[in-house]
Order: C-alpha cells, then sequence, then structure tokens
C-alpha cells in the first residue's frame, strides 16, 4: 500500500466516525421508542430503582412529563426538576429524590412542628415570626 493511499485513509476516518456516531443516534432513537406506553412506563420505573436520588436523560424517557410525574409518584419519588450536564452534548436530565429519604430530607430542610409561639422561630429556617 502506498503512502498516497495511507493518507486518503486518515483523511477519511472523521467521516467515517461521524457516520458511526449518526448510526448508533438512530439505533438509539428506535430502541428508545419501543414498546407500548405502558413498556416505556415501565422501562421508567425501573431507571428510578430504589436509590435516593435519580438522574434520568430526558431524551431516554419518551413519555409525556405528565405520565413521568404519574409513574414518579407511583414509585416513590418526586420531581425536583431539570438539570443540565457538564457533559459535551449537554442534555437535559431530570432529578428525582426518593419520598422522605435522607436526599429528601435535606432538600426540604428542617421541619418545625408543633404550634408556631411568638418569637420562636428556629434559627436559619427562614420561618418568619409575628411583629
Amino acid at each position: 500500500m502506498s503512502t498516497g493511499w495511507v493518507l486518503v485513509l486518515v483523511a477519511l476516518l472523521p467521516v467515517l466516525a461521524w457516520s458511526i456516531a449518526l448510526a448508533v443516534v438512530a439505533v438509539r432513537r428506535v430502541v428508545r421508542r419501543r414498546g407500548d406506553e405502558q413498556a416505556r412506563r415501565l422501562r421508567l420505573a425501573r431507571m428510578l430503582g430504589t436509590a435516593d436520588l435519580v438522574v434520568v436523560p430526558t431524551a431516554d424517557v419518551d413519555l409525556p412529563e405528565h405520565t413521568v410525574l404519574a409513574v414518579a409518584n407511583e414509585t416513590g419519588m418526586r420531581f425536583l426538576g431539570y438539570e443540565r450536564t457538564d457533559s459535551p452534548l449537554r442534555r437535559r436530565v431530570g432529578v428525582f429524590v426518593r419520598v422522605g429519604g435522607e436526599v429528601d430530607a435535606v432538600v426540604r430542610g428542617p421541619v418545625v412542628t408543633g404550634p408556631a409561639v411568638r418569637g420562636s422561630a428556629v434559627p436559619g429556617s427562614g420561618a418568619r415570626t409575628a411583629r
């Protein structure tokens, strides 16, 4: 093989890499959309699992938001919001926490119980006192 052909092959490597990347994206799109809505709901429930904190890429869930929230509620999770990851593609992810879990307690902050007594706010809780 001559040097010229080697240079041609090296020059075509980026085209080959982009072709493979596009094929992978197309296959993922087809795989993600497989099954009916019930199968996709079950797949999401499995993604949420039993962890206290779960981050699910929105591209991996092909369901409307109200359905995602219903599945999260059924599995004992609470939706916190969307975030953008620090990955090169900056994919949007949904952040879920287990209701009553350690992470949920940290996110919600301290819970003040009992009747509110004048001037008895817990420091740092943001509770207002009557004046």
